[in-house]
């Protein structure tokens, strides 16, 4: 039983994010109750920007992951793997070691340039909207020094996502989960001692950041251990590949527009945020969205610990297996993200009190619009990455033109209902077009209908958001 529990990948994520979610409880209050203002907001502000990295990854890390699968499961293209599959590798498991070969030199190319970009980014914009913000901490000298950790760990976590996506192709998930959960809790611990005996902005970040520091390494660790130092086998150096290139090149841009015009947006919307709002405004809607996406990253485990094996199933053929875990992934997500939600309306606004924190939380009817919109997308983004697992990408014009929608009601909405036109224009994006867009693609390649799929997913999650905004506006809780 331990055996099975441990090697799941979904409990093991869960168990993974859940331990994050940790800091909510032991880093979050403190941060709150011994910084001010202006620190609070360059904490978070730091985690945005390094959540933009993913700009920078322009979509190859899910790519990666996605065609180190394939290759693992046999197939012998990378670009049409349905119709050149070689059915008894396929059965067996049998890697294409030349294929594999071929995508983890092309992955190690491609991440030296890409981590070039980030640093520069960083370095030039990153700093410029540093500016105003750490000219609001309580110490400007150690506010850039702090500034800098994150530039220089950032870059080098992010080439190691070369061994991450390796791991998550070859459904290495559960021994990720597992052994992240370990550093996990070193890095909250370490949080803990030093906002309890040396509470600086500066012994924070170092402690964190040192921690991510460990991750990149212990991921560098397993992937040359694991399936018999496969990753030695086939990380050869080969010149550089243009046709392979391509092949990587027509999926990721795609994910990468896709990812620039969603999380890029609304991680953007922060940052310019923080350029013109006060202090205690800015931290209240930085800790809102903090809290909304730790919420989010838990409801995430059932369903996206799956994907790599959505992209076996899809090479098998096996559209029963496929309909039936996306089904079960889906609806737990939604649950666990929608009863999230739930209880920090609820009790947040009181923790605060509580701990006698100088940011407050947001109005209730802002909370519910920025965690509705939350919720749509993530249908969108659930559905759109099982229709990805086929390896035909949309993504870049569900959120292109949600994008668009988002930015152009926001501006227009922005002068008569204020920060209220953030989570609208959001709403306006994903309701008009991604979510129903996402989801139509998603049917047709599950062979579903609407009503029969949507009726076992997410209609019991639906009806208790709903409840909660009933209950909010009967009795103002």
């Amino acid at each position: 039983m331990w055996s099975k529990i441990f090697n799941s990948p979904t409990l093991m994520t869960w168990l993974s994010y859940s331990t994050k979610a940790l800091s909510l409880f032991g880093i979050l209050p403190l941060i709150l109750n011994k910084f001010s203002p202006g620190d609070i907001v360059l904490w978070y502000l730091f985690f945005t920007i390094i959540s933009l990295q993913s700009i920078a990854d322009f979509g190859f890390r899910q790519t990666f992951s996605r065609l180190i699968s394939y290759a693992f499961t046999g197939s012998k293209d990378i670009d049409n793997f349905n119709s050149t599959n070689d059915s008894n590798a396929v059965k067996n498991y049998l890697p294409n070691r030349s294929l594999l070969n071929s995508i983890v030199s092309n992955m190690k190319y491609i991440y030296v340039w890409l981590t070039g970009v980030l640093f520069v980014l960083m370095i030039t914009l990153g700093s410029w909207s540093m500016l105003k913000p750490i000219n609001d901490a309580s110490n400007y000298k150690e506010a850039w020094y702090s500034w800098a950790i994150v530039v220089v760990i950032t870059c080098l976590s992010f080439y190691g996502k070369i061994y991450l996506n390796f791991l998550e192709g070859l459904f290495k998930i559960a021994l990720v989960r597992r052994i992240e959960t370990l550093t996990s809790l070193g890095s909250i611990l370490c949080s803990i001692l030093v906002l309890m005996w040396s509470p600086t902005l500066l012994n924070l970040i170092i402690v964190n950041q040192l921690w991510i520091l460990i991750n990149t390494i212990r991921d560098w660790y397993l992937c040359r251990n694991v399936d018999g130092g496969l990753y030695n086998k086939v990380s050869k150096k080969l010149p550089f590949d243009k046709i392979i290139f391509l092949k990587i090149w027509k999926p990721a841009w795609r994910s990468g527009l896709s990812g620039l015009m969603s999380v890029g947006l609304t991680n953007l919307t922060g940052i310019v945020y923080a350029q013109i709002g006060d202090s205690n405004a800015v931290a209240a809607y930085l800790l809102a969205f903090r809290i909304i996406n730790q919420i989010k990253e838990i409801s995430m485990a059932p369903f996206y610990s799956k994907i790599p094996m959505l992209a076996i199933l899809r090479v098998k053929n096996d559209l029963d297996g496929l309909v039936k875990m996306v089904r079960r992934s889906m609806f737990l997500s939604h649950l666990v993200f929608v009863i999230g939600v739930v209880i920090v309306g609820v009790f947040f606004n009181t923790v605060l009190t509580m701990i006698n924190s100088e940011v407050k939380f947001l109005s209730q009817p802002l909370w519910i619009l920025i965690s509705f919109a939350f919720f749509v997308h993530r249908f969108g983004a659930m559905h759109i990455q099982v229709y990805m697992s086929t390896n035909h990408i949309i993504s870049h014009i569900a959120d292109g033109i949600s994008g668009i929608l988002y930015i152009i009601s926001s501006l227009v909405l922005g002068r008569y209902i204020g920060v209220y036109a953030v989570p609208v224009g959001m709403l306006i994006g994903y309701l008009g077009f991604y979510a129903w867009y996402a989801a139509k693609f998603s049917y047709d390649s599950m062979e579903v209908k609407f009503i029969n799929f949507e009726m076992k997913t997410s209609f019991i999650p639906l009806l208790i958001f709903l409840i909660y905004i009933i209950a909010f506006l009967s009795f103002k809780i």
